[in-house]
């Protein structure tokens, strides 16, 4: 592929996705990017996918009246990598479109960490690093959504995945000739996992901003609510902010907290209810559903308080082991520059300080390719 002028199509027509459909079927490996816009909804609204086969870049535009289901099985079918870059948000949308991940990926970032060449890389400095190519990336935040696209958003959108293209056979043989691609596997084994992605209802409650204010009475209230918070998300398509924002759940879980500890016993479905109503919840005028609301907070709230949800904090160390920690920190910079790897990938100070608590605890940092690098550490005495 001339990777700084592809042949380029489009793809708004039943016949042109069976060409790309061919194309994937003889491509070695499927750089693809996306294009998507979730401001005002749950789920992302995808407004260009951006696929790169052996001498072509495909731009298929989902708002044309366009079945992209053959399209998803195919690459969640394939039995080559498909190349991302930074792809969490892609994996989620491709879990969302297809109901599941495709067997093999490949992510440029997590392939560069594993050969030092940087931490956390944006796309534009590793091209930059590896193809001396600059991209202009002053089009990430337009409006994809808008038709026709314009003809920079359109040379935006070629070369992000063409250069995607060029950058995985340096990246996989960099990997090959390091004895690294096992690793790589390894990494994306866990990278991949669907659970990443749709973690439970009911521990969204540890993702909104403030938690840390609350006792575990109103941890327990937070949970409920986050939970309703999501499924109404999810059912009405808006975003999570629009429903409920994070402030008035914080505040309703503060008041039904402070009443649970005015009294000997926690408050009654009717009492919490009451709250509901006057925090403008948004169940609105709906009195099943706010009673049915108010119901599940006390049955949380009469539970044993041993259940209730706690925050999940970074154990709190002696002097002597934070010094530990900082010790094991620069010894695993040290390991990580002799052996060419970022140190963020190798280990982070959160998961030292995790493993020096609780020793006997698995982790990652005991097993696969980081266990031989890092026992020297873990098993030096204190």
């Amino acid at each position: 592929m001339n990777h700084e002028q592809p042949q380029v199509r489009f793809v708004t027509h039943g016949e042109e996705l069976d060409a790309l459909l061919e194309a994937m079927r003889a491509a070695r490996y499927l750089p693809l990017d996306t294009e998507f816009v979730r401001e005002r909804t749950y789920f992302p609204q995808l407004a260009l996918l951006q696929i790169a086969t052996s001498d072509t870049v495909w731009l298929v535009d989902p708002i044309a009246e366009l079945d992209l289901t053959p399209f998803w099985q195919a690459l969640v079918t394939r039995d080559t990598p498909v190349v991302l870059h930074a792809g969490d948000q892609d994996l989620d949308l491709i879990l969302t479109a297809a109901g599941r991940l495709p067997p093999q990926v490949f992510d440029t970032q997590i392939a560069a960490e594993l050969l030092g060449i940087g931490g956390q890389l944006s796309y534009a400095a590793l091209t930059e690093a590896l193809l001396g190519t600059r991209l202009d990336k002053g089009e990430t935040r337009s409006d994809w959504l808008a038709r026709p696209l314009s003809h920079t958003q359109l040379n935006y959108a070629v070369q992000d995945v063409a250069q995607l293209h060029a950058l995985y056979p340096l990246l996989e043989q960099r990997l090959q000739d390091a004895g690294r691609l096992d690793w790589m596997a390894e990494e994306m084994a866990r990278q991949c996992d669907p659970a990443r992605f749709t973690p439970p209802d009911e521990q969204r409650w540890q993702k909104i901003r403030g938690v840390q204010t609350l006792n575990r009475a109103g941890l327990a209230v937070l949970q409920v609510l986050a939970a309703w918070r999501e499924r109404l998300a999810r059912e009405q398509d808006r975003p999570r902010r629009w429903v409920w924002g994070d402030q008035a759940m914080l505040d309703l879980a503060h008041a039904i907290a402070r009443q649970t500890a005015k009294a000997d016993n926690p408050p009654s479905a009717e009492a919490i209810t009451d709250q509901i109503i006057r925090a403008r919840s948004p169940l609105g005028r709906d009195s099943s559903a706010q009673d049915a609301l108010g119901q599940e907070i006390a049955a949380a709230l009469a539970g044993d308080p041993a259940d209730w949800p706690r925050l999940s904090r970074p154990p709190a160390l002696p002097p002597a082991q934070r010094e530990l920690v900082k010790s094991r920190q620069a010894r695993l910079v040290t390991v990580a520059e002799e052996h060419a790897i970022s140190p963020s990938r190798l280990a982070t100070s959160a998961e030292l300080r995790q493993q020096l608590a609780n020793p006997d605890r698995p982790s990652r940092l005991t097993q696969g390719w980081r266990a031989p690098l890092l026992a020297p550490i873990l098993q030096a005495p204190d």
